[in-house]
């Protein structure tokens, strides 16, 4: 292990990472900076408001986690063709996305629109949650298709290592956006005060600025996002090539989103003030997480990138230290959260209750922090990297369906047990499931399944990808 750990405190290595993971941060961190701004606004408007905005977001976390799903298929390629210098593999690739990502987010906003209060029924039995929810959901739900585009362009520049356009036109997004939610919601300009509709309406209108700007942008600079048309869509014969890992990695988040969306099913029917904490917990924890995007994305390129490129060791060698990095951010990320969990919960117009509840979430948050994100790095960052995108799917399947939601149904409704003790045991569950699946099979190197084949490989890279194929029948 020590040997793979080379160079771990190497400047060249930092010099390679922190130029992707910086970007990519800060992109994430502002555009957390939407449901931040949101929900410190609404929170002005009490713990009703919070929560159903809270729970109206998880239509939006589908939709998300679906282009996330397609997206990361798609980065398979595009990091692997980027390393070996394939344009032409990188521009059907992003066609794929488009022709995916387009006609679901189209999908998923007349669905929201149409059926707004079906939509908040599915997390809560409140009126008065459902109803206020419903008031949110027919203004963002126009944002569905925008939050697509937004994620496939960013990932076809993140991945060819052009970081900082998408860094960029986010940070103009989340300023229009605060501007915009401070404007509708209390009602300035002579405008009258729009509450929650305000919200929706900001983030309807904000979430559009980002992916035009990238295109202009890219237009200007005639980036690898501008290509003819016939280029893009040449996808004649691509389509099994693709879908036969991208469908993987779509069918994991799939799978993960329904069970995410269960076991809030059954947390947002625990109490407005736990779910309005619950709502600041992570709100204040997707600040701490755009950290390990960045280190995640940066990881996902530099090994895809190695790996097309044929050079496997030092794909290898960036796996280990990624992997080695990870926890110790995470210890880093708790230690911050429970040095300022007071003030930051502080900043929300909670209940007395509420606020006692989140300050415990994130206590619990910065304990968990050190594990929490092993897997997530090991199977986005790493294992798709590599080419492999079944082992995901297969861990949040065995891990979800298995484990984790069975959990919290025992907890909260067959056993009754407290909002917090249910909560507990989720996190409990989640981290040795996962961690089970994940740490033997990152040791075992099967993750290693290139999709360009270099004709100057070496031999000791040909008896690694002989191997994987004989063992590839295990997971």
């Amino acid at each position: 292990m020590f040997k793979r750990l080379k160079g771990f405190f190497n400047q060249t290595f930092w010099l390679a990472v922190l130029p992707l993971a910086i970007p990519i941060a800060l992109q994430n961190l502002l555009m957390t900076s939407f449901r931040l701004v949101d929900t410190l606004m609404v929170g002005r408007l009490g713990d009703v408001s919070i929560a159903a905005v809270g729970l109206a977001g998880w239509a939006s976390f589908l939709v998300e986690l679906l282009a996330f799903g397609m997206s990361s298929g798609a980065a398979v390629f595009i990091a692997q063709y980027h390393g070996a210098g394939n344009q032409e593999g990188i521009r059907k690739t992003y066609g794929m996305m488009m022709l995916f990502m387009v006609p679901m987010g189209l999908f998923f906003t007349i669905g929201v629109a149409l059926f707004p209060e079906f939509v908040m029924k599915i997390f809560t039995e409140d009126a008065a949650l459902i109803a206020e929810g419903a008031r949110y959901l027919r203004f963002a739900c126009v944002s569905y298709v925008s939050i697509s585009v937004n994620l496939a362009f960013s990932t076809l520049l993140r991945c060819t290592e052009q970081v900082k356009i998408p860094m960029w036109t986010s940070g103009f997004a989340a300023a229009f956006n605060a501007a915009l939610n401070y404007i509708f919601i209390f009602g300035v300009f002579g405008l009258p005060a729009m509450g929650v509709v305000g919200a929706g309406l900001a983030t309807a209108i904000s979430s559009l600025a980002n992916p035009v700007l990238m295109f202009v942008i890219s237009a200007i600079k005639k980036n690898v996002l501008i290509a003819p048309l016939k280029q893009i869509f040449a996808l004649k014969g691509f389509f099994k090539e693709f879908w036969s890992r991208a469908l993987s990695v779509l069918l994991n988040e799939l799978f993960w989103s329904f069970a995410i969306i269960g076991v809030n099913m059954v947390l947002g029917r625990m109490g407005t003030d736990n779910y309005a904490a619950l709502t600041v917990e992570r709100t204040i924890e997707g600040l701490v997480f755009v950290f390990f995007v960045g280190i995640c994305n940066a990881c996902n390129i530099l090994v895809g990138k190695s790996i097309g490129a044929g050079d496997i060791e030092q794909g290898k060698q960036y796996a280990w230290r990624f992997l080695v990095f990870t926890p110790l951010l995470g210890i880093a990320a708790g230690l911050l959260i429970l040095g300022l969990r007071y003030p930051l919960v502080g900043l929300f117009d909670l209940s007395s209750t509420a606020s006692h509840t989140a300050r415990t979430l994130l206590l619990i948050f910065a304990i968990d922090a050190c594990v929490r994100y092993i897997p997530y790095v090991e199977v986005v960052g790493i294992f798709r990297a590599g080419g492999d995108t079944r082992v995901g799917l297969i861990t949040d399947v065995v891990s979800h369906y298995v484990f984790i939601l069975p959990a919290v149904i025992l907890a909260g409704v067959v056993f009754k047990l407290s909002f917090l003790a249910t909560y507990i045991i989720m996190l409990a569950v989640d981290d040795v499931s996962k961690l089970v699946i994940t740490i033997p099979y990152f040791h075992s190197m099967r993750w290693i399944k290139p999709i360009v084949v270099q004709t100057d490989a070496s031999a000791d890279r040909e008896e690694i990808l002989l191997q994987n194929e004989t063992e590839s029948g295990i997971l």
